[in-house]
C-alpha cells in the first residue's frame, strides 16, 4: 500500500486471526458496556516495573507495555527465547536471519532493520545485553534459561528517558524468577526433529532463611534450518542459493543466583551466567562463504547489586556488572586465513535513588557509567584491532497525581559518550482515567542509537580522509503517540496510535558515502496497534495482537526505506485447560510482504526485491501429573503445522517446515 489510507488485508490463511479480532469486539460489544467499581478496577490492573524505573500500573505507565508472563511462555511451547516476541503487536522476528558473527535471530519492533536490529535495548535483570561491536543482541548466547524467566516486559515505542541510547524503538526487560520462587530440584528433557536439550535446576537456602540460591545448568544441541530451500527462488541452479545458511550450535548453559537479605532494610544480590560452545558459520549459498567453519562462542557475566528500602518506602541501590562476549575461529577463503577472533567485554557501574516528595509525586533519579572494549581484528582491521567506548548518564523520571483521575509522567536522560559527544532525551506523558477501566494516555519522547564500534571504524576513514562532510551523527527519533486501555468484563484492550519521525538514519553502503553522507536517512513511521486479552471462561485465554503500519521516506543514497516495515503483523494465542491434566494451546503469526534496508540482493540481482507475506500456526499438548511429591508435566509440541515453506527476512533464509518435539518436566 502507498498512500496513506489505512485498510484491513488478511490474506486467506488469516482466517482464524481475523476471526478471532472479530470475535473479541463482538465480545465487548456483548459484554452489557458493564462498568467496573474503581475496588475491582485497580486489583486487576497489571504493575509493571521498566517503563520509567518506577514501579506503576500499566494504566499510568508512559508508554505502551506488552507483559509476557511465564505462563505465556510455558503454553507457546517456544524454543528459542526470541521465539516468544511474535506475540508482541507490531514485533517482527525473523529465524535465524543474520549471515556472519553469529546465526542467530532478529528482533525488530515493526522492522526498519538490519539483520542485528540495532535499534531496541535488551536488559536481563538490569543489565544490557546489547552487543558492543555489532550492536543488537546475540539471542542464542544469552546466559537464562526459560523456565528461569518469571516475566517479560516489551515497551512498544522509545525509551531513551528511563535507559538512554539504543532505546531507539523500543525496550525489552526479562526478569527472572526470585531464588526462593525457585526451591527443590527441577529437570526439563526436550528431544524431536534437529534439537535436543537438558536442563536442571536446584534451589536452596540456609537455615535462617535469608540466603537463597538457584543454581542453574544445561546443554543444547540444535541443528538449526534445514540445509536444502524446498521453495528456492533462485533463477540459476548453479548460483547455489538452493541451500540454507550453516547454523548447527552446540550450546551449554550455567547461571548462578544468590540473594543475601543483610537486616530488614538491605539485600545484596550476586548473579554469575556463563552460555558458550561450538557452532557453525558460513552460506552455502555463496561460494566465497561456501565451506562452513566451526568457531568457539564463550559468553559469561558477572552482576551485582544493593538494594537499601528508606524509610518513605522509596529504595537506594548500586550495581555492577561485567559482560565478556566472545568467538574464536578462522576462516579460509580461497587459500586465505581470516582471523575471525572477537573479544567484547562490558563494565557498568550504576546508582539509582527512588524517594517521594509527597503523596503525589514520586521520583527516581540516578546515574550510570559504562565501559566497552572490543578486539575485532577481522572486522577492525589489525591496526586498530581495538576498540574503547566511554559512557556517562544522568537520568531523571518523575510521576505526578495532578488530580485522582490524572498523573503526569517527566523524564529525561543526559548521556556523554565518546563516539558522538552530550545528548539529552526527554519525555512528557499524561494518562488520563476517564472512567474506571478506562484510561487515555498522551505521550511525546525523544530518542538516538549510538553507533556501534563496526559504524565508527567504518566511518572514521572517510571522516579523516576528507570524503564525507560532516562526522558521524546518532540516529533519531521524535515519537508521538495517543494510547487507549480499557477493560470490558473479561477482555482487557490496548490501543495506539503512533507516529514515529527518524532522521539522521545511519547508512554503510558505498553510494552515501560517495556523496558525501554518513547518516543520510529519513523515514516517517505511522500507524495503529492493539493487543486484546479475553478470558473467555474460567479455563480458556485468547491473546490477539495487530500492528499496521505505514513508511514514507525520500529514501535518499538508494536506501527503500518507504517499504522496510510490514503494513500488518498479527499474532494469536488460544490456550484451553481440559481439565486438571490436559491443557492445549494454538498459535497463529502472520507478517506482510516487506523488503529490509541494507539486505543483500535479490535472487535476480534486484536489491528492491521482497519478502512476501507468510502464516505460520503452531500447536501445543500438556498432561500434569503427579507420582508422590513429585510433580511432571509431559507436552508435545509441533511447530509450523501447515509445514508452510517461507522465507523470513531473506529470499535465502527459509525456516525449518513441520517440527516436532517432546518435553518433559519434572518438579522434585
Amino acid at each position: 500500500m502507498r498512500n496513506s489510507t489505512i485498510v484491513f488485508r488478511f490474506s486467506s490463511g488469516c482466517g482464524l486471526l481475523g476471526g478471532a479480532l472479530l470475535l473479541s469486539v463482538g465480545m465487548a460489544s456483548a459484554a452489557e458496556n458493564r462498568v467496573l467499581s474503581e475496588d475491582a478496577y485497580l486489583d486487576e490492573m497489571p504493575v509493571v516495573l521498566s517503563v520509567s524505573r518506577l514501579s506503576q500500573r500499566v494504566d499510568e505507565a508512559p508508554a505502551a507495555v506488552t507483559v509476557i508472563d511465564r505462563q505465556l511462555i510455558k503454553e507457546s511451547g517456544v524454543w528459542d527465547l526470541a521465539e516468544v516476541f511474535r506475540l508482541v503487536p507490531g514485533m517482527v522476528v525473523s529465524y535465524h536471519s543474520t549471515s556472519a558473527y553469529t546465526m542467530d535471530n532478529t528482533v525488530a519492533y515493526h522492522g526498519l532493520s538490519d539483520p542485528y536490529a540495532r535499534s531496541m535495548q535488551v536488559l536481563v535483570d538490569g543489565r544490557s545485553v546489547y552487543s558492543p561491536l555489532f550492536g543488537g543482541v546475540l539471542w542464542g548466547d544469552i546466559p537464562v534459561a526459560l523456565d528461569d524467566i518469571d516475566r517479560i516486559e516489551v515497551i512498544r515505542g522509545p525509551n531513551a528517558a528511563s535507559y538512554g541510547a539504543n532505546s531507539f524503538m523500543g525496550v525489552i526487560n526479562i526478569i527472572t524468577l526470585h531464588p526462593s520462587e525457585t526451591q527443590g530440584k527441577f529437570v526439563s528433557l526436550t528431544t524431536g526433529r534437529n534439537r535436543e536439550e537438558v536442563v536442571a535446576r536446584y534451589g536452596g537456602r540456609n537455615d535462617s532463611g535469608d540466603l537463597t540460591y538457584r543454581i542453574t545448568a544445561g546443554v543444547r544441541n540444535d541443528k538449526g534450518e534445514d540445509s536444502i530451500i524446498v521453495n528456492s527462488l533462485s533463477t540459476k541452479p548453479s548460483d547455489g542459493y538452493d541451500k540454507n545458511k550453516y547454523d548447527d550450535r552446540k550450546v551449554q548453559l550455567f547461571t548462578l543466583r544468590v540473594d543475601y537479605r543483610i537486616n530488614t532494610t538491605d539485600e545484596l544480590e550476586f548473579q554469575f551466567g556463563y552460555n558458550g560452545g561450538d557452532r557453525q558459520e558460513g552460506e552455502a549459498g555463496n561460494p566465497e562463504k561456501s565451506t562452513p567453519f566451526w568457531k568457539r562462542a564463550d559468553n559469561h557475566f558477572e552482576q551485582l547489586r544493593w538494594r537499601r528500602a528508606l524509610e518513605d518506602g522509596g529504595e537506594l541501590s548500586v550495581q555492577y556488572y561485567h559482560g565478556y562476549e566472545s568467538s574464536y575461529g578462522t576462516d579460509t577463503n580461497k587459500g586465505i586465513s581470516y582471523n575471525m577472533d572477537v573479544i567484547a567485554q562490558r563494565h557498568d557501574l550504576e546508582v539509582q535513588h527512588t524517594f517521594s516528595l509527597n503523596k503525589s509525586t514520586r521520583m527516581v533519579w540516578g546515574g550510570s557509567m559504562r565501559y566497552d572494549n572490543v578486539y575485532a581484528p577481522s572486522y577492525f582491521g589489525n591496526s586498530i584491532a581495538k576498540k574503547p567506548f566511554h559512557l556517562g548518564r544522568l537520568f531523571g523520571n518523575l510521576e505526578w497525581r495532578a488530580h485522582p483521575d490524572l498523573v503526569f509522567n517527566l523524564g529525561a536522560m543526559l548521556e556523554e559518550n565518546s563516539f558522538t559527544g552530550t545528548d539529552i532525551r526527554p519525555r512528557v506523558a499524561a494518562n488520563w482515567h476517564f472512567l474506571p477501566g478506562h484510561t487515555l494516555r498522551v505521550s511525546n519522547s525523544k530518542a538516538t542509537r549510538t553507533p556501534t564500534n563496526y559504524e565508527k571504524v567504518l566511518a572514521d576513514p572517510y571522516l579523516a580522509l576528507g570524503k564525507v562532510k560532516q562526522k558521524l551523527r546518532p540516529e533519531r527519533v521524535d515519537s508521538t503517540e495517543i494510547g487507549y486501555l480499557g477493560k470490558f468484563s473479561d477482555l482487557n484492550v490496548d490501543f495506539r496510535v503512533f507516529r514515529d519521525e527518524f532522521s539522521d538514519l545511519i547508512v554503510e553502503n558505498g553510494t552515501s558515502v560517495s556523496q558525501g553522507y554518513l547518516n543520510p536517512g529519513n523515514a516517517t513511521l505511522k500507524g495503529f496497534e492493539t493487543q486484546l486479552q479475553w478470558n473467555v471462561g474460567p479455563r480458556t485465554r485468547l491473546v490477539y495482537g495487530f500492528s499496521h503500519s505505514l513508511v514514507s521516506s525520500l529514501n535518499q543514497a538508494q536506501m527503500p526505506y518507504t517499504d522496510a516495515v510490514p503494513t500488518t503483523v498479527q499474532s494469536m494465542m488460544l490456550t484451553h485447560r481440559f481439565d486438571h491434566r490436559w491443557s492445549g494451546s494454538l498459535m497463529g503469526y502472520q507478517m506482510g510482504k516487506v523488503h529490509f534496508p541494507e539486505t543483500d540482493r535479490g535472487p535476480d540481482g534486484n536489491k528492491r526485491y521482497y519478502v512476501d507475506s507468510y502464516q505460520r500456526f503452531d500447536a501445543r499438548v500438556a498432561y500434569a501429573f503427579q507420582a508422590g511429591t513429585t510433580r511432571g508435566e509431559l507436552a508435545l509440541v509441533v511447530q509450523n503445522l501447515t509445514d508452510d515453506h517461507h522465507f523470513e527476512f531473506r529470499f535465502d533464509n527459509e525456516p525449518p517446515g513441520r517440527s516436532a518435539w517432546l518435553n518433559l518436566k519434572f518438579d522434585l
